[in-house]
């Protein structure tokens, strides 16, 4: 059913990636509200990066405005969603879709802003991750198409919620995606050296469907400024197991 669906990379050049930003914490704080859309109530002060905050810009005019800050001193990270900015990185507001946080040392993936309550810090691709075809060594985070986003969580992770609403669809939030194991990904011809760590990642790890997207592919967020060559990414889709 997915073999002709695209597989891609969401990029920030693409709009809907989930940028990682860091701080030492010593550039004072921000408090950030997140009633915007829902009422959600928190109160967080968040460490401010030292460049301004850049988080995704979306598209087809929409704005996810994700964003997660790492504190490298206190390993705390702050994960947003609708946080919109201005030219210089400044909040045009500090009232923003939600905010939540949690720490590296104790996090499971949540909390997070996606659909299903996980960070997109969790399984997001990171700048040389791709460099060679083992350097990706960690689950990966994707969303699908809404269309086939069942109303049903799976258990492969620590997936707390779901945004689907199509009763029997093929994709849950909480669900992992499995590149075939039983596919030799050295021997494939054709395929760049970044498309087969991702191809190794998925068969080792998998990858966790964390939201939907309204467009009709697989998305993988990452926190890449554009993406690397992606030649033969299209064989990822001729083999995928669902894993409930």
């Amino acid at each position: 059913m997915v073999s002709g669906f695209p597989v891609g990379l969401n990029t920030h050049d693409g709009g809907f990636d989930y940028p990682v930003e860091t701080t030492d914490g010593s550039h004072g704080c921000t408090n950030f509200t997140d009633t915007l859309q829902y009422n959600f109530g928190d109160h967080i002060c968040v460490p401010n990066p030292p460049s301004g905050y850049w988080p995704s810009v979306g598209g087809w005019g929409a704005n996810d405005g994700h964003l997660v800050i790492v504190n490298t001193a206190s390993g705390d990270y702050y994960d947003f969603w609708k946080l919109y900015v201005d030219a210089n990185g400044h909040p045009t507001s500090t009232n923003v879709g939600q905010i939540v946080s949690g720490n590296l040392a104790t996090s499971n993936g949540t909390p997070g802003t996606t659909a299903a309550e996980i960070s997109g810090l969790a399984g997001g691709i990171m700048p040389g991750e791709l460099d060679c075809d083992t350097c990706l060594q960690h689950a990966l985070n994707v969303v699908v198409p809404g269309s086939m986003n069942s109303n049903q969580v799976g258990t492969q992770a620590p997936a707390a919620k779901t945004d689907g609403t199509v009763g029997g669809a093929i994709f849950r939030e909480g669900a992992k995606l499995v590149f075939d194991p039983s596919v030799n990904v050295d021997a494939l011809s054709g395929v760049s050296t970044a498309v087969k760590a991702i191809m190794k990642a998925m068969q080792k790890y998998g990858a966790v469907i964390t939201d939907q997207t309204g467009g009709n592919g697989i998305g993988i967020y990452t926190g890449l400024a554009k993406a690397p060559d992606l030649t033969g990414i299209g064989v990822i889709n001729q083999h995928l197991l669902i894993f409930y």
